[in-house]
């Protein structure tokens, strides 16, 4: 997972460095507007309120979830490894190169791929970052108690799993619609349940990952409006009510 974020922190310099930025905002002013949106637009602050009490409900599950993971497993074995790969960095390794192809069979112009890489890169690195500042902030230890070496990945809350691929569900859903998009959630459930079959994270953890990964993605995509300037698509903003249409 390190090596991962050091690779996508080069591919942003080479970003930057190409000049990868519209004639309106550099790529900076860009960052900080989806930032600046994802904490602060009220349609997103509806979202981490609803995100918040979902954890807090979630709280009062995690030691029966914990027991009947293992008591009696959430799925098979088999199941649970390819879910921990995926979330464990496929789905990361994946979804930059799957953009362009997708993409390049659709026939998009250079310059909207470029838009779309760049969309899914900076909220995904911003999904990782931040789930490492709010691990490293809570420290809560992991359920089975096993000691990491590798800082702040010890720590349990919230799941990193989880923060990834429900991120990767998102960006799937915005860029290409429903359809794909549940998919990918689908991966992300399985993903998000086999680290509690695992014994590696509380419900909680989970639910928290989940809704963090989500809301930065939804933020963004607010912000880069209308997003790759696709004629299949436009994203409409009002104050009060944000409506996003895709059309495959």
């Amino acid at each position: 997972m390190q090596k991962l974020k050091v690779l996508l922190f080069a591919f942003l310099l080479l970003s930057v460095a190409a000049g990868q930025e519209d004639e309106r905002r550099t790529y900076t002013q860009k960052v900080l507007a989806g930032l600046s949106t994802t904490v602060s637009a009220p349609a997103m602050r509806r979202y981490w309120a609803f995100a918040g009490l979902s954890v807090l409900a979630s709280l009062s599950l995690d030691q029966a979830t914990k027991q009947f993971a293992t008591d009696q497993g959430l799925m098979p074995e088999s199941l649970a490894r390819v879910a921990y790969q995926w979330g464990g960095g496929w789905s990361e390794i994946g979804i930059l190169p799957g953009i362009i192809v997708v993409e390049a069979l659709r026939g998009s112009p250079r310059a909207e791929i470029g838009r779309r890489l760049e969309f899914a890169f900076t909220s995904l690195v911003v999904v990782g970052i931040s789930t490492e500042i709010i691990k490293a902030v809570i420290g809560r230890p992991r359920p089975d108690k096993t000691a990491r070496t590798s800082f702040p990945y010890g720590h349990s809350f919230p799941s990193g799993h989880a923060s990834a691929t429900f991120a990767i569900a998102e960006v799937i859903r915005t860029l290409y619609g429903n359809g794909p998009g549940a998919v990918f959630y689908a991966l992300a459930t399985v993903t998000g349940l086999s680290r509690i079959h695992d014994n590696a994270h509380y419900l909680s953890d989970v639910v928290a990952g989940a809704g963090l990964g989500v809301g930065v993605v939804r933020g963004f995509a607010m912000a880069a409006q209308p997003l790759g300037a696709s004629p299949s698509g436009s994203v409409n903003v009002s104050r009060w009510r944000v409506t996003i249409v895709f059309a495959l």
